[in-house]
Order: C-alpha cells, then sequence, then structure tokens
C-alpha cells in the first residue's frame, strides 16, 4: 500500500464530500466479504481485516484497517490550515 497515495485519495474525496468527516457510527470489524475500500478503491480480500461505518445520511462505508485510521485522521485535519511537509 502506498500511504501517502491513499492519505491524498482520502483528502480528496474529504473535500469531495464522499466520505464523511463525522457522525459516523462503527457497525463492525472483521473479516472483509470481498467489497472495495472507500478510502484507497482496492477490493479487500476476504481473509484481510475490514471496517464497516455507518455515516450520518445512512450510507455504509468500507476500508481497510490500515486505510480507516488514515480517514480518521485526516477528518479530523483542519482544512483551512495550510500543510508543511
Amino acid at each position: 500500500m502506498n500511504v501517502e497515495g491513499v492519505r491524498q485519495r482520502i483528502r480528496q474525496l474529504l473535500g469531495l464530500g464522499w466520505l464523511p468527516r463525522n457522525h459516523t457510527i462503527e457497525l463492525w470489524r472483521g473479516a472483509s466479504f470481498g467489497h472495495a475500500c472507500d478510502g484507497c478503491g482496492s477490493p479487500i480480500a476476504v481473509n484481510d481485516r475490514a471496517c464497516l461505518l455507518c455515516g450520518e445520511d445512512w450510507r455504509l462505508f468500507r476500508f481497510h484497517l490500515d486505510c480507516f485510521q488514515i480517514w480518521d485522521a485526516e477528518r479530523n485535519v483542519d482544512t483551512h490550515v495550510e500543510r508543511t511537509a
């Protein structure tokens, strides 16, 4: 996994409103059912651990656990603060 690439993708999806920033309910963590990850877009293999969330609009979001951790950190970043590399 290219962590910085995933981070950039998640930032973009957050900016577009395609991923939630708040008001989520963690429904489940466990083995995947083979769905695509809403963070990186890659399939979550059936033997990989995954996280399933429900957004405030009742949409479901599926993440690899690593992608979930990146999303969780990025959703709380103040978008008005300029980042330094």
